[in-house]
C-alpha cells in the first residue's frame, strides 16, 4: 500500500537536526540541560576543541535547606539527602588544559590527605598533639583543593529532569 502523498508531513522533533536545542541551552549565565544530553564536542570552559572523548559525568542536588538537617545529626542528613535528591547526566568535554588542571587538583588533592594520614600516624608515634592540628588543616584543605580544582561544573537547581549548570565559559554558552 503506497503512502498517502497529500497526508501531513510527521517528524519527531527529539530526532534530527533540532535535537540539540531542545537538549541543552543557554539562560543568562546558566546552561540548562536535560537528562541524558550531549553537549557540543567543545570544552565547556574555554569553547577549544575537546582532546578525547566526551565523558559522562552525573550531577546530584537537593535543596540547600536540607542542610539544616546537619545541626540535627550529620547521618541523618546524609540519608535524607541520598533519598531526596535529583540526578541529571550530562555527557560534556574538556580540552587539554582544562582537563590537566582537573586531573592536577585531583592529584593534589590526594597527595594532602595522603599527608594528613601520615601526620595523625606521626601525632600518635611522637606523640605530639600539634601534628594532629597540622592532620586536620591538611586534609581541610586537601578537600577544598579537589572541590575548586576539580569541579566541572556546578548544579544550581535541578527540576523536572533539567538541570540547570554554573560554570560554564563564556564563549562556550555564547555558542549556544
Amino acid at each position: 500500500m503506497d503512502p498517502n502523498p497529500y497526508a501531513a508531513p510527521k517528524s519527531d522533533f527529539n530526532t534530527g537536526a533540532g535535537s540539540e536545542q531542545a537538549m541543552f541551552w543557554r539562560s543568562g549565565p546558566l546552561l540548562m540541560v536535560r537528562n541524558g544530553a550531549v553537549l557540543p564536542p567543545r570544552c565547556v570552559k574555554c569553547n577549544a576543541a575537546i582532546a578525547g572523548p566526551a565523558k559522562q559525568r552525573r550531577f546530584s542536588w537537593h535543596h540547600p535547606a536540607l542542610f539544616l538537617l546537619i545541626f540535627l545529626n550529620i547521618l541523618i542528613y546524609v540519608f535524607v539527602a541520598i533519598l531526596v535528591r535529583k540526578n541529571v547526566v550530562v555527557t560534556l568535554g574538556l580540552c587539554q588544559e582544562h582537563r590537566r588542571r582537573r586531573s592536577l587538583g585531583i592529584l593534589t588533592g590526594l597527595g594532602g590527605i595522603f599527608l594528613a594520614v601520615g601526620l595523625f600516624i606521626a601525632a600518635g608515634v611522637a606523640d605530639q598533639p600539634i601534628l594532629v592540628i597540622a592532620g586536620i588543616l591538611v586534609f581541610l584543605v586537601s578537600i577544598v583543593v579537589i572541590e575548586v580544582m576539580a569541579r566541572t561544573l556546578t548544579p544550581v537547581r535541578i527540576a523536572d529532569k533539567v538541570g540547570h549548570l554554573k560554570g560554564c565559559g563564556e564563549a562556550f554558552l555564547a555558542s549556544l
